[in-house]
């Protein structure tokens, strides 16, 4: 039985819930799907003990100045992808890493902090792996949406704009500052907590950091509204019933570049799509209910963008690797 098999409906509302806003707390989550609190917490006990959905904090590394990103499509000799994907997923750069059916067998997205950093990477490291035919890399020039924002319809419309309204960090995407302000040792010690639980309390949050509640709330809330900490539910999308999870790369005219992207992030089917360097310049991931919503994806949505060149997609045959966490081999 797949994992969505054994969800109910409620339980898709709740992680809808947890998407608008991972740290809603269970009575606004209540008010959102129609159940009580007492219900509410139940449920995401279990969900997050079944690691269905996870709820964590994450660095935003461009935000920050630590990283750049870096997505890298890799061909492999026949029956070698899962000999590429698994080692690869154990490097510290990999945030993801997946495996695909279409022109490429693997992609994975890579933090890098310096072009010298980037060059031992693509050089010398990649070639390395036992399988590796080709490579092909695209870096990330300008995000225009990243599943912090992630809205697949499961909610009413008017339900996920009142659980965003609540947030304190920024969901949405914005062009990263020319500086960022260094953080602290505390702010260090705060984010690290929050990346491994994202709704931790505030209370044992100030515990763990050995501080008082108001300031682990306050300052934690300075780092969620710099855009320095930023919260996500993560989840595989065939969780929502969504089991056609693809990418997408497509060469765009670059006077409509921008009008393009912007057009894919308001798309419900888009997890992620960002513009790119390389052979093609912007680059994402959708996930639909099956492959009939995916031709009318690509015929009607791709197919109508502006400055539209060429498009190329590949399916998600497996995840190895979303949002820094490996997942469960099956």
């Amino acid at each position: 039985m797949t994992e969505s098999a054994r969800l109910d409906e409620l339980d898709r509302l709740v992680i809808a819930a947890l998407l608008a806003n991972p740290r809603a707390t269970n009575a606004q989550i209540g008010e959102a799907v129609s159940s009580s609190e007492a219900t509410v917490s139940r449920r995401i006990a279990r969900l997050r003990r079944d690691r269905t959905v996870l709820v964590v904090g994450a660095l935003d590394s461009q935000i920050s100045h630590r990283a750049r990103t870096v997505f890298v499509r890799l061909r492999c000799t026949p029956g070698a992808g899962n000999d590429v994907a698994y080692p690869l997923a154990q490097w510290r750069e990999a945030g993801s890493v997946k495996l695909l059916t279409g022109s490429v067998d693997c992609v994975a997205e890579l933090a890098y902090t310096s072009n010298e950093h980037l060059y031992r990477v693509m050089m010398k490291e990649l070639p390395q792996l036992h399988g590796v035919v080709a490579t092909f890399s695209n870096q990330v020039i300008r995000r225009f949406a990243t599943p912090h924002s992630w809205n697949p319809g499961i909610l009413p419309d008017e339900a996920v704009a009142t659980l965003r309204a609540s947030r304190r960090d920024r969901w949405h995407e914005r062009p990263e500052p020319d500086e960022v302000a260094p953080m602290s040792t505390l702010d260090e010690r705060l984010l690290a907590e929050m990346i491994v639980d994202g709704r931790i309390g505030w209370q044992e949050l100030a515990a763990r950091c050995g501080v008082t509640p108001s300031t682990a709330r306050r300052r934690t809330e300075q780092l969620m509204e710099r855009g320095i900490l930023r919260m996500r539910a993560v989840v595989e999308p065939e969780v929502l019933n969504l089991t056609v999870n693809a990418f997408i790369w497509l060469s765009i005219n670059p006077t409509k570049l921008s009008q393009a992207g912007e057009r894919l992030a308001r798309h419900r089917s888009v997890l992620m799509i960002a513009a790119t360097t390389g052979d093609r310049n912007l680059c994402g991931e959708v996930a639909v209910a099956n492959d009939s919503a995916l031709y009318d994806f690509l015929s009607e949505t791709i197919g109508n963008l502006p400055g539209l060149i060429h498009a190329d997609v590949a399916v998600s045959l497996r995840t190895v690797k979303r949002a820094g966490m490996l997942t469960e081999p099956t």
